[in-house]
Order: C-alpha cells, then sequence, then structure tokens
C-alpha cells in the first residue's frame, strides 16, 4: 500500500514540475523544504501511528513537517544532472517507506528510523543515475560487499584481488559477481580519445567493427566456398559450366533463361536442361 502511495508522490510532484516549469518548480519545492517548520519527536511518532490506521491527513501533514529533513538529507546527495527536485521526491518515497515498516514499540523515534530509509532512497536514485544499468537493492548491496572486501584486501595486502576470490570471501555467485561489477562499469564515450601503442591518437569509436563491412571471417569463408565450387565446376563440359555461372551470377552476371538461350543460339527450354544436368552432376561430385 505504501509502495503505491509513493508512486502518487512522485506522478503530483512530477505534475507540479510541468505545470509550472521545471527549474520553477524545483526551485519551489526546494524552498517549501527550507522553510517548512521543524517537528518534534513526539509529534513525528504522533503522526506516524495516525497515519499508520490510514489517516490520510496525517500523512500528508507528516511529509510535510518532516520536509526539513528530508531536504537536509537530500542535499548531500546533489549530483551533477540529477534535479533538485528528484531528489526531494525519492526522499519523501523512503520516508513512506519509513513509515510502512515503524514499529512504536521497539522505542525508535520515527525522525531517527525514518533517516536511513531516507538515505538509503536517495542512495538508490543517484547510483541509477550514475550507472547506466539500473541495479535492484539486493544487487547493489551485493556490489556493496564486494567492494568493501576488495578495499579490504587492498589495505591489508596491498593488491587487487580477483572476482573469484570476491565471489568465495562474499559468498555471491561468481556470475553473478561478474554481472554486478559489469555494470558497475563506467560507462566510455565512442568520441574518447585513446592512445594506440605507436602514440596515434584516435577514439574509441574507431575501434568498433562496421557492422555493414564484411568481416575477416567472412571473407575467408567466402574465399574457400569459391575455390570448392570452382573445383566442383571443373568437373562439368565447357557448356554446362557456362550455363551454370550465368544463371547462378558466379564470376559472371546473372542471366535469364531467355536472355541466357538468346546468347546461346538455343531456346530457353534447352538451357533449363542444361542447367538440370550440371546441377546433378554437381550433386553428385558433392
Amino acid at each position: 500500500m505504501w509502495h503505491d502511495r509513493g508512486v502518487v508522490v512522485k506522478r503530483e510532484l512530477a505534475g507540479r514540475n510541468e505545470a509550472r516549469g521545471g527549474d520553477a518548480a524545483a526551485d519551489e519545492l526546494w524552498a517549501e523544504a527550507e522553510s517548512s517548520p521543524a517537528v518534534s519527536g513526539d509529534e513525528a511518532d504522533e503522526l506516524a501511528r495516525r497515519a499508520q490506521t490510514g489517516d490520510d491527513s496525517a500523512r500528508e501533514e507528516l511529509i510535510r513537517r518532516l520536509l526539513p529533513l528530508v531536504h537536509s538529507t537530500a542535499r548531500r546527495y546533489r549530483t551533477e544532472g540529477l534535479e533538485q527536485a528528484d531528489l526531494l521526491q525519492e526522499g519523501i518515497v523512503g520516508l513512506l517507506r519509513a513509515l510502512q515498516r515503524f514499529d512504536p514499540a521497539r522505542g525508535v523515534p520515527f525522525a531517527a528510523f525514518a533517516t536511513w530509509w531516507i538515505r538509503q532512497s536517495l542512495q538508490e536514485a543517484r547510483s541509477d543515475f550514475m550507472r547506466p544499468t539500473r541495479l535492484p537493492p539486493k544487487a547493489l548491496r551485493q556490489l556493496s560487499q564486494l567492494k568493501t572486501e576488495h578495499q579490504r584486501i587492498y589495505r591489508g595486502e596491498r593488491r587487487s584481488a580477483k572476482i573469484g576470490e570476491l565471489a568465495d570471501r562474499t559468498k555471491i555467485e561468481l556470475e553473478q559477481a561478474e554481472a554486478l561489477l559489469t555494470a558497475d562499469a563506467r560507462p566510455r564515450s565512442l568520441d574518447e580519445r585513446i592512445e594506440n601503442t605507436d602514440g596515434e591518437l584516435g577514439t574509441m569509436g574507431d575501434l568498433l567493427e562496421d557492422p555493414l563491412s564484411a568481416g575477416a571471417y567472412e571473407d575467408v569463408v567466402d574465399a574457400v566456398a569459391g575455390e570448392q565450387l570452382r573445383a566442383l565446376l571443373s568437373r562439368l563440359t565447357e557448356r554446362e559450366r557456362e550455363v551454370v555461372q550465368a544463371r547462378f551470377g558466379f564470376d559472371v552476371p546473372a542471366e535469364r533463361l531467355s536472355e541466357l538461350g538468346e546468347r546461346l543460339g538455343v531456346s530457353a527450354e534447352r538451357v533449363r536442361q542444361i542447367e538440370e544436368r550440371a546441377l546433378a552432376k554437381l550433386r553428385s561430385a558433392a
């Protein structure tokens, strides 16, 4: 239920952005968060308890009164290209996640409990923005384990650990660890400047094969197939070889039956008969 409400909050704020312009809406929302009155711990706990019973007005008041907390936390997650309004939205979603899981019986103030979930939501948002592949929360935790273990090994032993070793120490399957580290790799531009062993400058795009050009492998296959076909054609008579080559465009332009018959001075039906006889010889020889 609270996940759905989080989506609603995002849509409401997104509509606000469209209505008033992205930059203006972001500045207004950010200013609202800065100027909203702070809420005491007891008030936040009471609003949270009421919101968990289905009181929508208490939920909205809790969000409004805790905007300063979301704002102060979001300021630490600013990233170039990620709008301020986006950070506040993600922070509010984290606040709603905390509301879903809050248990007053544990004695932890709601504001303190919500801070951890707000940070989690903001961290996921920034990671999704900076990483070319979006990772789910579980994958992010596993990736964090792999990086932490790598740092621990490097600090203690002054070496870089292999993926297999990291996977073994963190109890993560090797294929999963390889996929996570690949997804976390920095995206590279095709226009990125590179230098080869001879000191010549180029771009990443220069290293990519043109999909429209024939590859070396295809060239070799075509050459081998051509030699084999020529060896088979040598078993035909001169007339049969000429007909087959002209009909299938091998080393010469392809011709229709009527065109070939006219050039050879025979009927199209006679050309067809010669072609069938020649193909029968080729099948038996192959």
